[in-house]
């Protein structure tokens, strides 16, 4: 007779954490492994020193579109501490002054355009979204800032097919598709200290300080520890490209990857954005998005290559005279600041790379990936993360009809 069967997660980033959430809320014996001393991975929140204040690794939204990443969050309880928004998006011109808001009922865009969005008429595996939106009316105002806060990827590279698909996920969803979720608490109370909570109801093992160096047939091998596996126990992988091709050199090609860039300003006063808004997104400037949380304003910089490589200070001058433009508050001096550079926060969602994502599957029986970087219709976004671990579950322990239960 056989041991029962045992899930191996190796990696408790979001994807790493569905996976384990799924298969532990469907009765399987789970093992959850992580080489840092805290699970989130890149998306997750830490008490800063120099701010004083827990914050995020970078600023997230979750939309009425991403319906796989909100049933985990329902799963978990994590839902509590997301709070919906209704459909409306803010935007403010750092050149021109202007301010607009983007709604379902009110578009920047014509129908022609919307149309071209969203794929159509035909729209060529090469094509980039400069390809297909650069010469409209409304690309500077609304599909650029688009483009590069869900690709992190500047218009001329990115994918106008991967884009367009994600267009119809919300536009052709209506406003509840369009409706946004953000994270007041910050990310850990809502995506990762639930399903950890949830994960230890349910009898999982969890594992910090454990980093994989090695896979066999017959074994986890971990820098601290061996582990064996039975004849039916499954592994996952939810580790980053650059750190499952540590371990799988020969089947992981290399993936370009983009930057993300974000600053935490700490105010003497809480923040509060132009007409009360939960976010704003900014155009013809280096900042993309603010996001205050009490006392902190916090601005992300999406596809920051050319941003990245300045100094920290540098940046945080360039920046926080940028938001204090955009709320309109008085020119004053770089309030305490902490600039993280995220160097490879998401792949290059370019054609080529698109095309280069391996699956979930690898060439050694009962092991497989999950990952936001694999081979999906979404690009790297909570969504894709989610949505990878729920899969890379049901394959590993072969039941279609896996979910989270809500």
């Amino acid at each position: 007779m056989s041991n029962p069967k045992t899930l191996h997660v190796v990696g408790a980033g979001l994807a790493g954490l569905a996976a384990a959430t799924a298969a532990a809320r469907a009765g399987t014996r789970v093992c959850l492994y992580e080489s840092a001393s805290h699970a989130g991975g890149r998306c997750r929140s830490f008490f800063d020193d120099k701010l004083n204040r827990l914050i995020d690794n970078g600023s997230h939204l979750l939309l009425g579109a991403n319906r796989i990443a909100l049933s985990y969050a329902r799963a978990t309880g994590g839902i509590e501490a997301m709070v919906p928004a209704p459909p409306r998006f803010d935007f403010f011109d750092l050149a021109d002054k202007s301010r607009w808001t983007v709604s379902p009922t009110s578009l920047p865009a014509g129908l022609g355009e919307i149309l071209l969005a969203l794929g159509l008429p035909w729209t060529g595996a090469e094509t980039s979204v400069s390809d297909k939106l650069g010469q409209t009316r409304s690309f500077s105002r609304l599909w650029k800032p688009l483009c590069e806060a869900i690709l992190n990827t500047t218009p001329e590279e990115s994918s106008a097919r991967m884009f367009s698909w994600t267009m119809r996920r919300a536009l052709l969803g209506g406003a509840p598709a369009l409706s946004p979720w953000t994270f007041p608490l910050g990310l850990s109370a809502a995506l990762v200290a639930p399903a950890l909570a949830t994960l230890s109801t349910f009898g999982a093992e969890i594992h910090f300080r454990h980093r994989l160096i090695g896979v066999a047939p017959d074994r986890l091998n971990f820098d601290n520890r061996s582990v064996k596996l039975g004849p039916n126990d499954r592994v996952i992988l939810a580790l980053p490209p650059w750190a499952a091709a540590a371990v799988l050199p020969s089947w992981i090609p290399p993936l370009p990857t983009r930057t993300i860039v974000n600053a935490h300003f700490r105010l003497d006063h809480a923040v509060t954005l132009p007409q009360g808004v939960p976010f704003m997104g900014l155009v013809n400037g280096y900042a993309h998005w603010l996001f205050p949380r009490g006392d902190v304003l916090s601005v992300t910089v999406s596809a920051a290559e050319g941003l990245v490589d300045r100094s920290g200070e540098e940046i945080a001058d360039i920046l926080w005279n940028e938001a204090t433009l955009a709320i309109g508050m008085p020119a004053r001096p770089v309030p305490p600041a902490r600039v993280i550079k995220e160097r490879r926060a998401t792949l290059a969602h370019d054609p080529a790379t698109i095309v280069s994502r391996p699956g979930h599957e690898t060439p050694i029986p009962g092991l497989f990936l999950a990952g936001d970087w694999l081979r999906s219709p979404w690009p790297c976004t909570i969504e894709a993360a989610v949505s990878s671990g729920l899969y890379a579950a049901q394959r590993a322990l072969e039941q279609k009809t896996l979910s989270f239960g809500l």
